[in-house]
């Protein structure tokens, strides 16, 4: 029976990568399951405001999206790390194609207050990606989203969640630049919803985490039966596993620190 993977591929993870990942990948692929990306570019897109004098505010761990900011989400995200990683994956034999939530009006989204230019997604047209995977093809899809006005930025956790979730996935991976979700002062390797929202309540969990974790829980309530955030720089690393809450928690420490 085909499964099918959604994996959000933090910022700059793939620069520090480790190769195992493509094997995984492919051999997902040569079971004849589906795989389907969504990236973001916080790093890149920082970088880009820095250097054009553009000042980057967050609101609870979302970027605030200014017209000028809007505009390097697009030549960043839509473009420079979208061709990066597109070309990257193709590399290593993964048919890979770039596409944002503009193509085909695939992911529609309705504007938030007071952050600018950032949706919220209000639907997603899977038929686009759907025909792309059952043909072969990798999505690599990043979180501009179509507005009524315009363009959207949208968090690049929180669409992943919206896409996995109107895509049915069976499996929705954080793959990211830490090792996992620190709580009680320790790396966890499952956690619970409940463990998660406690987190976030007493602020142990904060800052770029905040929107992690929301979607993982968010992926979690939607019945998504396989939920993790894993560590990009080491595919043998547990990560952090969200078990379903009627099922008993298990927590083991996967760090000294």
């Amino acid at each position: 029976m085909t499964k099918r993977k959604l994996i959000k591929l933090g910022g700059s993870v793939l620069e520090q990568l480790d190769p195992r990942y493509y094997e995984e990948w492919s051999e997902w692929l040569k079971a004849n399951n589906e795989l389907i990306f969504m990236h973001g570019g916080g790093p890149a897109l920082s970088a880009y405001c820095q250097q054009l004098q553009i000042e980057s505010v967050f609101e609870q761990g979302v970027r605030v999206t200014t017209d000028d900011v809007l505009l390097g989400a697009e030549r960043v995200l839509g473009g420079e790390v979208q061709s990066k990683i597109v070309y990257q994956l193709n590399q290593q034999a993964l048919p890979a194609v770039g596409l944002t939530g503009i193509d085909g009006a695939s992911i529609r989204g309705e504007r938030q207050p007071d952050v600018g230019a950032v949706g919220h997604v209000v639907h997603v047209e899977e038929k686009l990606f759907q025909t792309l995977m059952q043909t072969g093809f990798i999505p690599v899809v990043t979180s501009l989203i179509t507005g009524s006005e315009g363009t959207l930025n949208c968090n690049g956790d929180t669409c992943a969640v919206a896409l996995a979730t109107a895509l049915q996935v069976d499996e929705f991976e954080l793959l990211t630049d830490v090792t996992g979700i620190k709580l009680n002062g320790r790396m966890q390797s499952e956690v619970t919803v409940a463990d998660l929202e406690a987190g976030l309540a007493s602020n142990e969990i904060n800052g770029g985490m905040i929107p992690k974790s929301m979607a993982v829980i968010e992926a979690a309530k939607q019945g998504i039966k396989h939920v993790r955030i894993r560590f990009g720089q080491d595919v043998t690393s547990p990560g952090t596993q969200v078990k379903e809450e009627n099922n008993e928690r298990i927590t083991t420490d996967v760090s000294a620190s």
